[in-house]
């Protein structure tokens, strides 16, 4: 329920409060808060509070931000490949573009908005991969044995103008 001012009212709080961090997010739907509170008990907090109260429009509109455009709190969560995902969030933001030039009138502002949203989603999405694959794999950015320079990992060197084959069990590196 909206009230005059910044806040609104009847939102619920659910914050989780683990070793290194705290989580707080914020609900208009009890269950919803319910949902969150006992998903994120499932990740052994030290504490977590529920609460129902008044908060600052500015975090709710930041939450309702995340329901709609973050893939881990939208119903898109339920598609298990994550390409897929952004297919169908980058579908939605074209239907979006076309809505909104039709709204305004213009197809030329349709073609840039799609464009926009093309290389904005695309950037998020390798961005977040990227941070992914090193929070979860780390060596994927390196070799199977380790670091190697650009010729180190063709196993030969041009010195001379000749072609001198490196010992294979030799890691090497720029410093050698």
């Amino acid at each position: 329920m909206l009230r005059t001012g910044k806040t609104y009212t009847n939102v619920y709080q659910v914050k989780a409060y683990f070793k290194d961090k705290t989580i707080i997010k914020y609900f208009i739907d009890q269950y919803d808060a319910i949902d969150f509170r006992d998903t994120v008990d499932a990740h052994y907090p030290l504490k977590v509070t529920f609460e129902k109260g008044v908060y600052p429009v500015s975090t709710f509109i930041i939450n309702c931000w995340n329901v709609v455009m973050d893939h881990r709190f939208n119903p898109l969560k339920n598609i298990p490949d994550l390409q897929v995902r952004h297919l169908v969030l980058q579908i939605l933001a074209w239907m979006w573009c076309i809505i909104f030039s039709m709204w305004i009138g213009s197809y030329f502002v349709m073609g840039i908005s799609m464009v926009a949203h093309v290389l904005l989603l695309a950037g998020i999405v390798v961005t977040v991969g990227t941070f992914e694959v090193s929070r979860t794999n780390p060596s994927f950015f390196l070799r199977n044995d380790g670091y190697h320079s650009t010729s180190r990992t063709r196993q030969h060197m041009w010195i001379n103008g000749k072609k001198v084959k490196l010992d294979p069990n030799d890691p090497g590196g720029e410093h050698e």
